[in-house]
């Protein structure tokens, strides 16, 4: 990677005669600089092909010549083959290749659209049919291997295309994880649109940390991680690293520190076995992602997500009571009435990448954006005081009333119909259900200062003081805390040469 970073001076300059604003003048000397001055730029790719190159009977061809070309760049490496027919190429960017083997007394061949397993060794051998030079063997490569043959490792690759059109939670590709053979995850979320942490997820996911991707944080977590069990292990046993660069979180097991946009992402690939010593920190699944990079083709995209609660359904059960599908009158209960609740979020997740050639052949740039903007709520169920009780305790001109009747005191949300005494662990001898809603759990003590209840027996037999009525005292509400966030956003530039 490159960056350059120019300040520009207010001063003014000449230019061919003409007065230029200093701006404009700062802009055209960071062009120079960033056209003439560029250094080469690498990022740290482990693909690679090695293999030999032999005849139809199985002889090796020593000094072939090989011409591998990088189809988005023109990027052109040429190699021969050694004194045992050997070839190998190094450290190549997650593209599409065309290889094309040569030989004095043997047709030409060219392997076209070479389809290769990112960030490892690839095995390629290559016979080549003995005559003219002239004619041309054409191989259509674009498929990936079938097999693996240079290493031991058991995973997933998982392409550009899939990255584009598979679903992933708040388009965080670390998800795709999920896909995996031996990974246990099934990306489901909670009901305030949050990401569900599975049994054993550690305390940081609360907090924004790993295993957990908050409905507000999206890729824009400074710690994310996916809720994801790999061949038994701990979710805080899978690693991460991006362009062969480990982005492991030092805090919080199993999080990246970086997570890149989906339209910035080349590739995924998810290695989930005992892998080589290099990733030998890890005993969960290894999450390598590699980079999109500019081409020599203008190439770009743009996208807008758009979530509203309209949009989700209500779970199907939350507790015994939330099957009732009417109240104590016989009124038709609402999703809310009965308990069920959905994510909430209101959001709007939009973005987009553009890449192409600055000096083609040469020099190649690519930038993304992706920004979010969101309203969300996180849902609950309690029991609250009912205003019918509260009243006769708090006389207007009490202080009791100053506390109870300030703007916000009161509960905000949607009473529970369905709610019984049952469901507060309650029975009849203490207990009364009242019409329209609530419960009556019994009345002050008439009884001098000091004085206690002596029917109390227990928790779920506390005593009714001066008897019941039926007057609600307490009911159950669902609840609904409303939270705004303004947009975030990320950006980036590579430049390679």
């Amino acid at each position: 990677m490159q960056s350059f970073d120019s300040k520009l001076a207010p001063s003014q300059s000449r230019q061919n005669g003409v007065r230029m604003p200093g701006i404009l003048a700062g802009w055209a000397a960071a062009v120079a600089l960033l056209v003439f001055l560029v250094v080469p730029a690498h990022a740290q790719y482990r693909t690679s092909i090695q293999g030999v190159v032999t005849d139809s009977t199985g002889a090796i061809i020593p000094g072939a010549t090989l011409t591998l070309k990088n189809q988005a760049t023109n990027e052109t490496v040429v190699r021969t083959s050694d004194a045992a027919g050997i070839f190998n190429f190094n450290a190549l960017s997650p593209d599409k290749f065309t290889l094309t083997v040569e030989r004095k007394g043997f047709k030409k061949k060219a392997l076209d659209d070479l389809q290769l397993i990112p960030e490892q060794p690839n095995a390629l051998n290559i016979q080549l049919d003995i005559g003219a030079e002239t004619e041309t063997v054409l191989v259509n490569a674009s498929l990936a291997p079938a097999m693996d043959t240079e290493t031991a490792d058991n995973g997933r690759t998982i392409s550009e295309n899939e990255i584009q059109h598979m679903p992933a939670f708040q388009r965080d590709v670390t998800q795709l994880i999920q896909l995996a053979p031996g990974v246990q995850s099934d990306g489901s979320q909670q009901g305030g649109g949050g990401g569900f942490a599975a049994p054993g997820t550690q305390s940081g996911a609360s907090h924004g940390g790993g295993g957990n991707l908050g409905s507000s944080s999206s890729i824009f977590a400074t710690e994310n991680g996916v809720s994801a069990n790999t061949n038994g292990q701990q979710f805080q046993s899978n690693g991460f690293t991006v362009d062969g660069i480990s982005t492991e979180s030092a805090v919080w097991g199993g999080s990246t520190v970086v997570t890149p946009s989906e339209d910035s992402v080349g590739n995924v690939k998810i290695v989930t076995n005992a892998y080589d010593a290099e990733n030998g920190r890890f005993a969960g699944a290894i999450t390598e992602i590699t980079s999109k990079s500019g081409t020599n083709q203008i190439h770009g995209s743009i996208f807008v997500q758009v979530v509203r609660p309209g949009l989700n359904a209500y779970q199907r059960w939350n507790g015994p009571n939330s099957v009732a599908s009417v109240g104590p009158t016989g009124t038709p209960l609402t999703p809310q009435a009965r308990g069920l609740q959905r994510d909430t979020d209101r959001y709007n997740q939009l973005g987009g990448s553009i890449g192409g050639p600055i000096w083609k052949n040469k020099v190649f740039a690519f930038f993304n954006y992706e920004g979010q903007n969101q309203n969300s709520s996180s849902t609950g169920t309690a029991w609250y005081y009912d205003a019918a009780a509260l009243a006769p305790l708090a006389p207007s001109s009490s202080i009791a009333s100053t506390y109870l009747n300030f703007k916000g005191a009161a509960v905000l949300g949607t009473m529970i119909a369905s709610a019984t005494c049952s469901s507060a662990g309650l029975t009849s001898a203490n207990c009364v259900n009242v019409a329209g809603g609530g419960l009556n759990i019994g009345s002050p003590l008439a009884t001098g200062l000091g004085t206690q209840d002596l029917g109390y027996v227990s928790s779920s037999d506390p005593g009714v003081g001066s008897g019941l009525s039926n007057v609600a005292d307490i009911a159950q509400y669902s609840t609904s805390s409303p939270l705004t966030r303004i947009s975030s956003s990320t950006t980036g530039v590579s430049m390679l040469t």
